[in-house]
């Protein structure tokens, strides 16, 4: 019977803190109807609304004291960073919570509190939400990601299209970051980053082959035939063995057209004269044999490199 007694308008089915419905004479056992999710402590909303990411973070921000801020993953994840499947928000339901030093760390269910070294420079709001920048933010990742995962970040915040921060503001950001730890890293990951990679995995395979010792290719470089026609943009190419290095996704293989166009494709550019290789996720597991095969393939057109070891 309580849900069936209407909330008043001023407060929305997509969430409202406890404070506020008992500011609007809502009585207590209209709050814990069974109509009515707690998605965090003070909080309530429709049970029938599928929250997004964001929408968690909104609905947690309103009953966080002001001095607190999302950051770490939680705050990656609000500016669209490719983060590993570890990282799931579904299986990692904890969010990120800092607050500056000395401040004592948030202690709150379904989230994970932080007590950090930060300037306020570093702290933005986005939409409501309070987080991280995307430069400090990035910096924060170095102790949490691989350098692969930390440069497909930074290849998508600096992204030649549309990009978040600029290389600069990411290498003022590792200078200013207190975390010493992860400076080396960041110091690295900054060296290898691209604005013309299109995807977290073609960044990750990038910083395989470069680290290897094997020749740094190309990026998304476009190939044309001998007449001047377009027939390609390729994720890696080594223009001197003229050899294309793929990434391909499950979606090449389960979508039968996608498919179809990555043969003709293909068969395209090896009538032009080039060496075409694929690597799939497994590939990015187990490096050792990957590398070797790209090396015996540029070596087989040309390439004279010292030998590779394996990882």
């Amino acid at each position: 019977m309580n849900a069936r007694i209407p909330l008043p308008s001023g407060l929305p089915a997509t969430g409202f803190t406890v404070s506020a419905a008992r500011a609007a004479k809502v009585r207590g056992h209209r709050l814990r109807a069974k109509n009515l999710a707690h998605p965090h402590w003070g909080v309530r909303l429709s049970a029938s609304l599928n929250l997004t990411f964001f929408d968690r973070c909104r609905l947690l921000a309103a009953v966080l004291p002001a001095h607190a801020f999302f950051c770490g993953a939680s705050a990656a994840a609000l500016w669209g960073m490719p983060l590993p499947l570890r990282f799931d928000n579904d299986r990692q339901p904890n969010l990120e919570i800092g607050v500056a030093h000395p401040a004592r760390a948030i202690r709150r269910q379904n989230a994970r509190g932080r007590r950090m070294q930060i300037s306020p420079t570093d702290v933005t709001v986005q939409r409501g939400v309070p987080l991280t920048t995307p430069a400090r933010t990035w910096c924060d990742l170095a102790l949490t990601l691989s350098l692969g995962e930390l440069v497909a970040a930074g290849d998508y915040l600096i992204f030649h299209e549309q990009p978040i921060v600029s290389r600069r503001e990411l290498l003022d950001a590792v200078i200013s970051h207190p975390g010493r730890r992860g400076r080396r890293v960041l110091r690295r990951a900054l060296e290898l980053l691209s604005e013309f990679s299109e995807s977290p995995k073609e960044s990750e395979l990038r910083v395989i082959v470069v680290t290897s010792g094997l020749p740094t290719p190309q990026v998304n470089p476009e190939i044309y035939d001998e007449h001047g026609r377009f027939v390609a943009r390729v994720d890696l190419y080594f223009p001197e063995e003229r050899a294309i290095l793929e990434y391909q996704g499950d979606q090449h293989r389960t979508d039968i057209r996608q498919w179809r166009r990555d043969l003709t494709r293909r068969s395209e550019l090896e009538s032009l004269g080039y060496h075409y290789a694929e690597v799939a996720a497994d590939d990015l597991e187990n490096v050792a044999p990957l590398i070797r095969r790209i090396e015996r393939n540029l070596r087989a057109r040309g390439w004279r490199g010292p030998a590779i070891s394996d990882p």
